[in-house]
């Protein structure tokens, strides 16, 4: 399903008008909208006007850059209501959006699945109580969640999460001194979380 692209306000008064134009063009007996809302005419108005402003504006007079400005706003407003027009018609037709002269949204292609962190390594830390973790980067990964396990790795219900990190590497803290404890990391990416990692213990100072 296709959303209406909203770019407007990047666009200076030359380039309003060239898609003004464009869309105007577009849109003129378009089966898919029979009623514009602005009506096209009054679109056609307003930016013969900016294109006038355009003209006057080009000595650098301040009155005539404001009115220019002025002119600007004016047709992005017009613009923006016949966008939301077009999208309360069109429904989510990528096909229909295309052919009134408006744009539709990128959409974001999602990264490739993601693997397990590899090659976890956990160390017995000269602080009492922590222990440090390294694995290797995973492709994708926009950061890592890191759980530990004190009392039983089969358990699946003694698992907690122990805290994230967007490196590769993380220090647990707030663990039981003279114990052993093991950790297992995950990568999270725009593709969601992935598997876990191979499970790594360490001695707790």
């Amino acid at each position: 399903m296709g959303k209406l692209a909203k770019y407007l306000d990047r666009l200076n008064a030359t380039q309003v008008v060239d898609k003004s134009k464009f869309i105007e063009g577009r849109m003129k007996d378009n089966p898919a909208f029979p009623l514009p809302e602005p009506a096209l005419a009054d679109i056609a108005a307003a930016r013969a006007n900016l294109e006038a402003a355009i003209t006057a504006a080009m000595d650098g007079g301040r009155t005539a850059t404001a009115i220019r400005r002025a002119r600007t706003k004016e047709l992005k407003l017009m613009l923006s209501q016949l966008a939301g027009y077009v999208t309360s018609l069109a429904e989510g037709n990528t096909l229909a959006i295309l052919s009134s002269g408006f744009d539709v949204q990128r959409t974001p292609v999602p990264s490739g699945e993601l693997s397990a962190p590899p090659d976890l390594q956990a160390s017995i830390s000269a602080f009492a109580g922590r222990v440090d973790l390294r694995w290797r980067p995973v492709q994708h990964a926009a950061a890592y969640q890191i759980h530990r396990n004190g009392t039983d790795p089969a358990d699946a219900a003694a698992w907690q999460l122990a805290g994230t990190s967007t490196k590769a590497s993380f220090k647990v803290t707030g663990l039981t001194p003279a114990s052993i404890t093991w950790f297992r990391v995950s990568a999270v990416g725009t593709a969601g979380i992935g598997p876990v990692s191979e499970v790594a213990h360490s001695l707790v100072k």
